[in-house]
C-alpha cells in the first residue's frame, strides 16, 4: 500500500502529513489540500503578521473595540477556557513576558523584578474584555497582546486531520515541527501509530514510544531552547502567573484527542511543575501524561500517568513508515 509524506512550511516550524492509501497521487492532492488549512489559521492567528486578525487586534484593541471573525472568537474562548483550568499556567496574553525575557528575540536576559511586575500589569484574562453580543474584544490597557503560539500549531493539525477525514484518508500522521503530532487511523498491519518520544536529558535518544490511534500527543520541554544567564541555565517556558521562567520539570507529553488541547495543556502542565500536573492529571482520566522531573538523567526513571509507554527503544516494524519523535 502506497505511503506518502508530504511537506508545508507555516506558523515558524515546518508540518507533514504521512498518509497510507490505495493511490498516491489522491493522497498527495489530499495531503496538499488539507495543508492549506494551515495557511488559513495562520493568515488568522499569526501574531507576527500585521495584516493577520490578532495583528490588528493587538494594534487597535488597547484603542477601541475591534470586531473579530466568529471563528477567531470561538478560538480565543476556548483558550480562555484552558487558561482558567490550569489556573492561568497557559495564557494567550503573556507574550510581553516572552519579550521581556528575550524568548522572541532569542537573545536570554534576565529582567529586574520592576520590569517584570511591569509586565505582570499586561498580562492576563482581565485584560480583555469580550462583548460575544456585538462580537469585539478591547484591551483594557496598552501593551496588552495575544500571542496564540502555544495553541494554533495545534488548531492546525486538528484542522489538517479533519481535512484528510472528509478526503476519505482513514490513515495518516500529522504533526508539526514535531512537537505535537495528531495519528489519525494506524498504518497497514498494525493497530495504532508508533512515535518517539524524545528524551529531554540525553540527545539523540528516546525516552520511549507510544501507540496512538485516532489521538493527539504534544510534548513541552526546555532542552531545545534555553539560555544562560550569570551561569545559569533557564529554559523559554515563563510561568504566566510569576513572570519567570518554569522550574522543576525537564518534559511533559499529553496524549488526548485534541491536538491544540494537548499543546495548549503539554505547556500548562510544564508550568504548573510535577505535583500540580499530576493532580490535574487524576482530574482528566481521559488525557495520558508523561512528566519528566528535572535533572532528566540516567538516575531519575520518569513518572508516568495514565499513559502506557513502551520504553524500548525497538525499531520500526517492517513496512511501518517511520514517525516522528516528539520533542519541544
Amino acid at each position: 500500500m502506497p505511503i506518502v509524506r508530504v511537506t508545508r512550511p507555516g506558523m515558524g516550524t515546518e508540518f507533514e502529513v504521512i498518509a497510507c492509501g490505495a493511490v498516491a497521487s489522491y493522497l498527495e492532492d489530499a495531503a496538499e489540500q488539507a495543508l492549506d488549512e494551515v495557511e488559513r489559521l495562520e493568515a488568522l492567528l499569526s501574531h507576527y503578521r500585521p495584516a493577520s486578525d490578532i495583528g490588528d487586534l493587538n494594534a487597535r484593541a488597547a484603542i477601541e473595540p475591534v470586531r473579530v471573525d466568529p471563528r477567531l472568537l470561538a478560538i480565543l474562548e476556548r483558550a480562555l477556557a484552558i487558561g482558567e483550568a490550569t489556573g492561568g499556567a497557559f495564557d494567550i496574553t503573556a507574550g510581553p513576558l516572552l519579550r521581556l525575557w528575550g524568548i522572541y528575540q532569542r537573545q536570554g536576559r534576565w529582567p529586574s523584578p520592576e520590569e517584570i511586575r511591569e509586565t505582570l500589569a499586561v498580562v492576563g484574562r482581565h485584560n480583555l474584555v469580550i462583548d460575544r453580543e456585538a462580537g469585539t474584544i478591547r484591551y483594557r490597557r496598552p501593551g496588552v497582546e495575544l500571542n496564540l503560539g502555544a495553541f494554533g500549531k495545534g488548531l492546525a493539525i486538528d484542522a489538517v486531520a479533519e481535512t484528510l477525514r472528509e478526503l476519505g484518508i482513514t490513515a495518516a500522521l500529522i504533526h508539526g515541527g514535531t512537537s505535537s503530532v495528531y495519528a489519525l487511523g494506524a498504518p497497514p498491519g498494525a493497530e495504532a501509530w508508533a512515535v518517539g518520544i524524545r528524551h529531554p536529558g540525553r540527545p539523540g535518544e528516546r525516552l520511549g514510544r507510544v501507540r496512538l490511534r485516532d489521538r493527539a500527543l504534544s510534548t513541552s520541554g526546555n532542552y531545545e531552547q534555553s539560555f544562560e544567564v550569570e551561569g545559569r541555565r533557564f529554559g523559554h517556558l515563563i510561568d504566566p502567573r510569576t513572570g519567570y521562567p518554569a522550574r522543576g520539570v525537564a518534559s511533559v507529553s499529553v496524549a488526548g484527542a485534541s491536538a491544540a488541547e494537548t499543546d495548549a495543556l503539554s505547556t500548562a502542565l510544564f508550568v504548573m511543575g510535577v505535583a500540580a500536573a499530576k493532580e490535574f492529571g487524576a482530574r482528566r482520566p481521559d488525557l495520558g501524561l508523561v512528566i519528566v522531573p528535572e535533572p532528566a538523567d540516567e538516575r531519575h526513571a520518569p513518572e508516568t500517568i495514565t499513559l502506557d509507554i513502551e520504553w524500548e527503544r525497538e525499531a520500526t516494524a517492517a513496512g511501518e513508515p517511520p514517525a516522528p519523535e516528539v520533542q519541544a
